[in-house]
């Protein structure tokens, strides 16, 4: 199973086109793609160049880029962003935050 990055889907009309248009590409068994993710899992033929994959997903104004694994969930990003907010609003605050 391949897996790719794709960056600029806003809804799964996105992830519908960008599943047609992978599934064109000589080589690929199947796609399954997710906006919510902002991922795609390809079942390809052996020999099939990952450059046909992304120029696939360039063409319909996307980005694409292989990834070594599985998407996983981001929450140490998501939690220090929290933690810079919540830091600046301290510092508007005089350093003093409720509990």
């Amino acid at each position: 199973m391949t897996h790719l990055k794709i960056t600029g889907m806003t809804c799964d009309s996105c992830a519908a086109h960008v599943k047609e248009a992978l599934e064109k590409v000589p080589g690929v068994q199947s796609a399954i793609v997710s906006y919510a993710k902002g991922a795609a899992q390809l079942a390809l033929d052996p020999g099939t160049a990952p450059d046909a994959l992304t120029a696939a997903v360039a063409g319909l104004g996307y980005k694409a880029m292989l990834a070594d694994a599985p998407p996983t969930d981001n929450r140490t990003g998501l939690f220090d962003k929290v933690r810079g907010w919540m830091g600046a609003a301290d510092k508007g605050s005089g350093g003093e935050r409720p509990l």
